[in-house]
């Protein structure tokens, strides 16, 4: 993991939670000014239960302190109700439910939560391959042509539609869609690297840590490791929820790089159960003999990837 994203990731979880204190001491304030009994009994409560902390290697610890906490808080919430407010505006702010703005879950071995996941990978992310009009929202069945494309009937629109139906459901279901892995193969032009980055978009929306490069990228990334050892960016690369690598095929082969490095980051992310969604212009056999059978043996499993063959006219 890159120390200096990392630092990054945590300097603004902190700032989060001091964003959050803020909004709190607004909310008490206001609620306060309008409703000062709800302020007396927050003192009460306060003082109560400091008490029972300072005395409690002194003397017996009340024993219906918690009771008496319990219809402190009913109270509260009774007044907000009562004074328009809903009946956890008092309670702690946070944007994360889960790890509450610290960024780690878990208990003992603390381990890092999903939206630090997330923001990690929207900092390491400067690749530029993100675009806001390349959305499943901004989708255009009318630029592709109803064309037939077979003896059964099938169109060019009509085989859009039903994979932008399947990549649209991939994402909603991640980090967890029925079949780990995608692949999106055939000519250049044809939507391939469109629906892959409606798939990284609707992955961002839904706070999914997502990584999206080129093959190039990925490859400049590997030699990097391998040669500078500069091992953080790769290393994201293998743990990140959503990997996402397009034009599969246009990248340098160097010898002990590309094929290898390709294979262990497909092999571990599956291993791991990790999502991967490529994107090539190559056929299967261009596949197989660029990259070899167990590069594409991984690909073809039924059991973890979804192939998505484009077909008909380009239309860039």
């Amino acid at each position: 993991m890159n120390n200096q994203v990392f630092a990054q990731v945590m300097n603004t979880l902190a700032e989060r939670r001091r964003q959050n204190e803020r909004e709190e001491e607004r909310r008490r304030a206001e609620v306060i000014a309008k409703c000062p009994e709800i302020g007396q009994v927050m003192d009460t409560r306060r003082e109560a239960v400091m008490k029972s902390v300072y005395s409690a290697f002194a003397l017996p610890a009340e024993e219906d302190l918690p009771q008496k906490v319990e219809a402190w808080n009913a109270r509260i919430r009774q007044l907000l109700v009562e004074n328009g407010y809903p009946e956890n505006y008092l309670e702690p702010v946070f944007q994360c439910a889960l790890c509450e703005d610290t960024g780690y879950v878990g208990t003992g071995k603390k381990q890092l939560c999903t939206c630090a996941k997330a923001l990690y990978a929207a900092l390491l992310e400067q690749d530029g391959s993100f675009k806001e009009e390349e959305t499943f929202e901004t989708f255009d069945p009318r630029r592709f042509p109803e064309t037939a494309l077979d003896a059964g009937g099938e169109t060019q629109r009509g085989r859009m539609l039903k994979f932008r139906d399947y990549c649209e459901k991939y994402a909603d279901s991640l980090p967890h869609p029925e079949k780990k892995n995608l692949l999106l193969y055939g000519g250049s032009g044809l939507g391939k690297t469109f629906l892959l980055r409606c798939i990284h978009a609707r992955a961002r929306q839904r706070d999914i840590p997502a990584l999206c490069l080129t093959a190039n990228q990925l490859i400049r990334i590997a030699r990097k490791a391998i040669f500078d050892r500069a091992q953080e960016d790769l290393d994201a690369l293998y743990e990140t929820d959503l990997l996402l690598i397009d034009d599969l095929g246009t990248e340098p082969l160097i010898p002990n790089v590309t094929v290898e490095e390709l294979f262990n980051l497909i092999n571990e992310r599956q291993n791991a159960g990790l999502c991967t969604v490529l994107s090539t212009n190559l056929s299967l056999t261009d596949l197989q003999a660029r990259y070899t059978e167990r590069i594409l043996s991984r690909l073809l499993d039924k059991r973890a990837c979804q192939v998505l063959r484009f077909l008909g006219k380009d239309i860039r």
